[in-house]
């Protein structure tokens, strides 16, 4: 797979133009939704073909690794509700 690398520039309103060879690529049309996945230092933009498919996992491991961990972002969570 030939992978295609662009810099694009971000105007002050948060805005980038994908370049013309990554929107033929990913067959991309106005209108089409778009999903990033960003991570630390990176971002990937996709043109999912199931949308629901595409975010699963997104979040894995976002509030913990183990059950204990993710119980207590939970209460955590609830007690700054209080």
């Amino acid at each position: 797979m030939a992978r295609i690398i662009r810099p694009v520039r971000v105007s002050t309103k948060g805005q980038m133009i994908i370049p013309v060879e990554v929107r033929r690529k990913l067959s991309i049309k106005p209108g089409d939704q778009l999903v990033i996945v960003s991570g630390d230092s990176e971002a990937i933009i996709m043109k999912p073909k199931r949308y629901a498919e595409s975010l699963r996992g997104v979040g894995k491991g976002l509030y913990g690794k183990t059950r204990e961990e993710i119980d207590a972002y939970v209460q955590g969570e609830r007690r700054a509700w209080k």
